[in-house]
């Protein structure tokens, strides 16, 4: 298993500069006006449907509180998603950003906290790529917190996208987008919350957004350990649990 990283490791990472102030931030609300999220509607159709198990909305766990747990978690030894994620990355981020032409938009859905993102945002600058960053979040406080943490590049400017992957997506319809290059991020093994259809379903979605030589680049948990894999989302901390 890669070491353990940690709040003071990041800094290793790129991760870590200066807190810009909120005013120096790029933070665009693409919430949509007309559309509400109704947990209520959407809790008692999970909770008593037609077929198939009941389920509560992923939403219910991502508040502020929610967001910090996640992010301590990452953070424990036992799990190893983010840490293999960023041994990935930074094996293989200067190839990654080879791929993808100078000028591009990446966006990130569900950025959380951007240790992992920084190894490859770092890979841009070193190749001199001019291009556009977004971190899409659900809190713009978080938002605010993280691209703060970010080291001022210069040829990558980044942004925070305020709304739901549903806002983002629709945000990246705008006609004045669609010639841009696009590359879109989905990290930490995020659509391993989704059962195969919702997934299918989630991925088809970005169809009439991308263009064939636009790409997405997903993180999945491939580890066939079981006995890992449940270690990995029961810490002797008990931090997942709460």
């Amino acid at each position: 298993m890669p070491a353990t990283t940690s709040p003071e490791h990041d800094q290793a990472l790129g991760c870590k500069a200066a807190q810009k102030a909120a005013s120096q931030l790029d933070i665009i609300d693409v919430r949509r006006a007309a559309v509400e999220v109704n947990l209520k509607d959407d809790i008692l159709s999970m909770w008593n449907p037609k077929d198939g198990p009941r389920k509560l909305p992923t939403l219910l766990l991502y508040n502020e509180k929610g967001l910090q747990l996640f992010e301590d978690i990452t953070y424990l030894e036992e799990y190893y998603l983010t840490n293999n994620e960023i041994e990935a990355l930074t094996q293989y981020s200067k190839q990654i950003a080879e791929m993808i032409p100078s000028d591009a938009m990446v966006i990130e859905l569900g950025s959380g906290n951007l240790r992992k993102v920084c190894l490859l945002l770092q890979a841009f600058e070193n190749a001199g790529k001019n291009i556009d960053y977004y971190a899409l979040d659900l809190f713009r406080e978080e938002l605010e917190r993280t691209l703060g943490q970010v080291p001022a590049f210069q040829h990558v400017k980044c942004h925070g996208l305020w709304g739901t992957y549903d806002d983002g997506r629709e945000w990246l319809k705008s006609p004045s987008l669609a010639s841009r290059s696009k590359c879109i991020l989905s990290l930490g093994s995020s659509i391993g919350n989704f059962d195969q259809a919702d997934a299918a379903d989630f991925l088809r979605s970005f169809g009439d957004i991308l263009q064939p030589s636009d790409t997405m680049l997903i993180g999945l948990d491939g580890c066939e350990d079981a006995a890992k894999v449940y270690h990995g989302y029961n810490d002797q901390e008990g931090v997942t649990h709460q």
